[in-house]
């Protein structure tokens, strides 16, 4: 027979491993969250020592694309002195997407968990696969980056799963350090990857070996879109993927495909 004493310990032993697990889970959640914060203010600053000023530097109070392109520049190529691994920078307006991207080609993934100062973050920068060139373009220039839960990094790009969002922000800004450019979204699909046979693997086209085989990648975007545009597009025009994880898949990615227009 069970005694008062035996249950009333028992009791005891539960609660204390109850309250044991959360505080154990409360510190995770602590350390998430101050490490979130911590990242988003890293970023803030490289953010910060972007010149956007709207100001003309003849004295007029419009600025030209050519000024404020050049304060841009001048902005990247100062950064660049800080890290000769900042190959651009990308921009997709009203979404938190704001970021350095960097390449690394001879160390796969580098800045997967690395930040700007190439110290350990959980965040890590978006960066370019290393097989594409941003700078005399290959076909397709891929950047990968991190879908975080508090909704940093790449995660707006789940968004573009909606078709309101993907009308309303269907233009991508991606400069490299040496020139801007603007690209207009033509396709988000989701698909599972490392499958042992993965039906798309759009992360292998980087550069067409004829017209052939770019139609078919642009013709696959449209086939597995969620969402898409019907743009004109040729063998020759310069494409941008971005890829970023996708949890209603297993091993999932939620991809954004545009195409240069200016």
């Amino acid at each position: 027979m069970v005694t008062k004493q035996q249950l009333n310990r028992k009791f005891n032993i539960i609660i204390g491993l109850l309250l044991a697990i959360f505080l154990v889970s409360g510190s995770f959640v602590a350390v998430y969250y101050t490490t979130s914060f911590r990242n988003q203010s890293d970023i803030k600053v490289l953010q910060n020592q972007i010149d956007r000023d709207q100001q003309s530097q003849t004295g007029s109070d419009t600025v030209t694309k050519e000024e404020s392109d050049s304060k841009k520049i001048a902005s990247y190529q100062a950064l660049y002195q800080q890290n000769n691994d900042m190959v651009g920078w990308i921009t997709i307006e009203s979404t938190q997407i704001d970021f350095p991207v960097m390449q690394t080609k001879n160390v796969k993934d580098y800045y997967l968990y690395r930040n700007f100062n190439e110290e350990y973050s959980v965040s890590g920068l978006p960066y370019v696969q290393e097989q594409c060139d941003v700078f005399e373009p290959t076909d397709n220039v891929i950047i990968h980056g991190h879908n975080r839960s508090d909704g940093t990094m790449f995660a707006s790009l789940l968004k573009y799963k909606k078709a309101d969002f993907y009308n309303q922000h269907s233009i991508i800004e991606f400069d490299t350090i040496n020139e801007c450019h603007r690209y207009q979204v033509f396709a988000v699909f989701s698909i599972e990857v490392n499958t042992g046979d993965d039906q798309f693997p759009y992360y292998n086209f980087v550069q067409a070996d004829d017209k052939q085989q770019f139609d078919q990648f642009v013709d696959n975007c449209y086939k597995y879109a969620i969402n898409s545009t019907d743009l004109n597009i040729s063998y020759g025009d310069k494409l941008l993927t971005l890829s970023t994880c996708d949890r209603s898949l297993s091993d999932g990615r939620c991809v954004v495909v545009a195409v240069r227009i200016d």
